[in-house]
C-alpha cells in the first residue's frame, strides 16, 4: 500500500513544481502589467499559479484516499504524441486549422470507445473554437488556411 501512495504522490508533485516554475519565472522575468492592462507575464503566472493550486489539491487528497493507477497504454502515449507532431508540422505547411483537425483526429484515436462521427463533430468543433477566439476574438495573425 505505501507503494501506491508514493506512486498516486508523483503526477501532482511534478504538475506543483510545473506551476511553480511557470510563478517564479514569470514574476522574476516578465513585466506583469496591471489588471486593466495585462504585461507579458500575467497569463504564465496566473496558469502557473492555477496549476499549483490543482496540484496541491491534488497532492491533499491523494495523501488522504490513494488513487490507483494503470500501466501507461502505449497506444494512447502514441496518439497523443503523434497528435502534437501533427500540429507541430503540420501548421507552418497547411495552417492552423488543418493541423487542429489532423491533431485532434490523431489525438482522439487514443480513445477506442469514441467513434469516428464523434471524432469529425469534435475536430471541427475545436478548429471552429481556435479560430474563434485566436483569430477573431484576440487577432493573432495566424494562417488558417495555406492558401487560402
Amino acid at each position: 500500500m505505501h507503494r501506491d501512495r508514493l506512486i498516486s504522490q508523483i503526477g501532482p508533485a511534478l504538475m506543483l513544481l510545473v506551476g511553480l516554475a511557470f510563478v517564479i519565472g514569470s514574476v522574476t522575468t516578465l513585466e506583469l502589467g496591471s489588471a486593466r492592462r495585462m504585461g507579458p507575464g500575467a497569463f504564465p503566472a496566473l496558469v502557473g499559479g492555477l496549476l499549483s493550486v490543482l496540484a496541491l489539491i491534488t497532492l491533499v487528497r491523494n495523501f488522504r484516499y490513494p488513487m490507483g493507477w494503470d500501466r501507461p497504454d502505449p497506444i494512447s502515449v502514441a496518439a497523443v504524441a503523434g497528435g502534437v507532431a501533427a500540429f507541430a508540422f503540420l501548421t507552418p505547411l497547411l495552417g492552423v486549422l488543418p493541423a487542429v483537425i489532423v491533431s485532434v483526429l490523431t489525438t482522439a484515436s487514443a480513445v477506442p470507445q469514441f467513434r469516428w462521427p464523434g471524432r469529425i463533430v469534435l475536430a471541427f468543433c475545436v478548429a471552429g473554437a481556435v479560430w474563434l477566439v485566436f483569430v477573431k476574438g484576440l487577432g493573432i495573425p495566424l494562417p488558417t488556411i495555406r492558401g487560402f
